[in-house]
């Protein structure tokens, strides 16, 4: 059968989305019927649209969650959304529609089982005796200068500042001088954060309203081997490696922080992890030489020299060791699949989104 490929549009409008379905559902040549809701007025404890379809004698019920884009955070909300209408809607089947979906958001899609539907036509439907999935239907690619060419050294130097001040609201030359950037710098990003609308302002300045929006996009397009990372054995214990970088480093003047899972056990004291990992910026050898590593292709200790000193800012004192601030940690994580995604997910949930949303955490 002829497919037809919807139009890309920035914006999920509804008489986009109702055709997206129905053509994803006219594929399907089986179904005997097929009715598509859509909910006229806003309300928080039903689905943005409703489909009911007959297989086989059998009826199912769709219900579907329309985003603005599919960055993983807005798909997570949309699933958790899913995830309360199906106490209305029994046995139903969840499906998350947005312009494009990331690699990453379609993975959560697949984990938690369920379904998804791009502008373009991919899609993925997996309705017990129905598996349809479609990939490989290219989105033309926005005129605007790719994201990761964008999210320079510079520039994530300000976006660490600006995470480590939570609903601080910023003047321009403020932010240029704590993230020590030019003016036109700071301009620069203030401009694209506005134009994706996740800024809020006023006659004191802006501040950051969407954290969790940047966050992910920064995540998808962070390049952790801009830093260098060198692999060690020791024969110490895992403790004993931490307290000896510490004292090494704060003897010699050394800027270091216990980065990835080695900060992330600091947040969560259920998380376990034998390998120590950590940023230090200098010359290596000083510290080699101090901890009497031998370096090794598999090894206990990961030393990594950041790309730029920024990646240090913010660092705290935990017990004996000097970590990296929760959203570094959440960048040097979220990568990793399987632990490393749980694990910054809780750093997430409950170090960066408290400081930033206080009341809906408390509600």
């Amino acid at each position: 059968m002829k497919t037809r490929n919807a139009p890309v549009k920035e914006v999920a409008t509804d008489e986009i989305v109702e055709r997206l379905l129905w053509e994803a559902l006219d594929e399907i040549p089986f179904i005997e019927y097929k009715q598509v809701e859509q909910r006229m007025f806003a309300h928080p404890g039903r689905p943005e649209i409703v489909a009911r379809i007959r297989i086989g004698g059998q009826d199912r019920t769709l219900v579907v969650e329309v985003k603005a884009n599919g960055q993983p955070r807005l798909v997570r909300e949309a699933i958790a959304d899913i995830g309360q209408y199906r106490q209305n809607y029994p046995n139903a089947y969840g499906l998350v529609i947005a312009p494009a979906l990331s690699a990453h958001a379609i993975k959560i899609c697949r984990q938690e089982g369920v379904g998804y539907l791009d502008f373009s036509g991919n899609c993925l439907l997996n309705l017990e005796f129905i598996y349809i999935n479609k990939i490989g239907r290219s989105i033309p690619k926005p005129t605007r200068k790719n994201f990761r060419s964008w999210y320079s050294p510079r520039v994530e130097r300000i976006l660490r500042t600006v995470f480590l001040h939570p609903n601080r609201t910023w003047k321009i030359r403020e932010l240029a001088l704590e993230a020590y950037v030019s003016p036109n710098q700071a301009l620069s990003l203030k401009n694209q954060l506005a134009a994706r609308g996740w800024l809020e302002e006023d006659k004191q300045g802006f501040r950051l309203a969407r954290p969790d929006l940047l966050l992910d996009e920064w995540a998808e397009n962070y390049v952790q081997t801009r830093s260098q990372e060198r692999i060690f054995a020791s024969p110490r214990t895992t403790l004993e490696i931490e307290a000896a970088l510490a004292h090494v480093c704060q003897e010699q003047i050394i800027p270091y922080a216990l980065m990835g899972f080695s900060a992330a056990m600091r947040f969560d004291p259920l998380l376990r992890h034998e390998r120590v990992s950590a940023y230090v910026l200098s010359d290596l050898s000083k510290v080699i030489t101090a901890l009497e590593l031998t370096e090794a292709n598999k090894g206990n200790v990961s030393l990594w020299v950041p790309y730029d000193d920024s990646v240090l800012r913010g660092a705290e004192q935990y017990d004996h060791a000097k970590v990296t601030p929760p959203h570094q940690a959440y960048l040097d994580l979220i990568g990793i699949e399987g632990r490393g995604e749980k694990a910054a997910n809780y750093l997430w949930e409950n170090f960066i989104k408290t400081k930033w949303f206080p009341q809906a955490v408390a509600a």
